[in-house]
């Protein structure tokens, strides 16, 4: 299995344009003035569209890309202080996501092989608790510890759990999620505006 999808993937796919390569930079903000003058299999976007300029480029790429792939959690769900009404999937349509921060290598390279080969990708249903448990972790809610692994969606191997840090949920929520559930569970741990601030991470969960 691919480890880094740099490494071997030139040998699948052919980089066409690479911001910071072939882009021409603008003064304010360092975005890349975009030019495209022709159509792309693939394009990978990494990080969140925070001006008119930014919003105008995400559009100019998904124009001109017939598959685009949203990289990491910025880009995903706005990370964790950013303006959640203007995230990537707001704007445009996005085909496949790689979420998590920092996203995972291994998982962005079996996609990529994954199209390649005209194969389903898909990420894992399962919460990062599935993966906790697997882990043999002491759980950080029942020592009454803020922890959001039963509605983030695995796949990072709980990586953060297992360094003895809490799962956020940079990997965004699992399918069929129960938030109600998960904010009773909390209020033992968390005031009520604590609560509200931890879970924005999601988005509008109103919506």
């Amino acid at each position: 299995m691919l480890l880094d999808p740099t490494l071997d993937l030139h040998t699948f796919y052919e980089i066409d344009y690479f911001t910071g390569k072939r882009g021409r930079f603008s003064p304010k903000r360092n975005v890349p003035e975009i030019e495209l003058d022709k159509n792309f299999d693939l394009a990978i976007i990494e990080g969140h569209p925070s001006t008119d300029r930014q919003i105008d480029l995400a559009k100019t790429i998904r124009r001109h890309a017939k598959i685009v792939i949203a990289v990491g959690s910025c880009a995903h769900i706005g990370g964790v202080y950013l303006n959640k009404e203007k995230t990537l999937p707001k704007i445009i349509r996005i085909d496949h996501i790689i979420p998590g921060c920092p996203p995972d290598q291994t998982e962005l390279a079996r996609c990529l092989m994954d199209l390649y080969w005209g194969e389903f990708f898909r990420l894992p249903d399962l919460a990062v608790c599935f993966e906790c448990r697997q882990n043999e972790n002491d759980c950080l809610i029942k020592m009454n510890k803020l922890c959001l692994g039963p509605i983030t969606r695995g796949g990072c191997n709980s990586i953060c759990i297992n360094n003895g840090e809490a799962c956020l949920g940079c990997r965004g929520l699992k399918p069929d999620a129960n938030i109600k559930k998960m904010s009773e569970i909390l209020k033992p741990i968390l005031s009520e505006p604590e609560i509200e601030k931890t879970m924005s991470i999601f988005g509008n969960l109103d919506e």
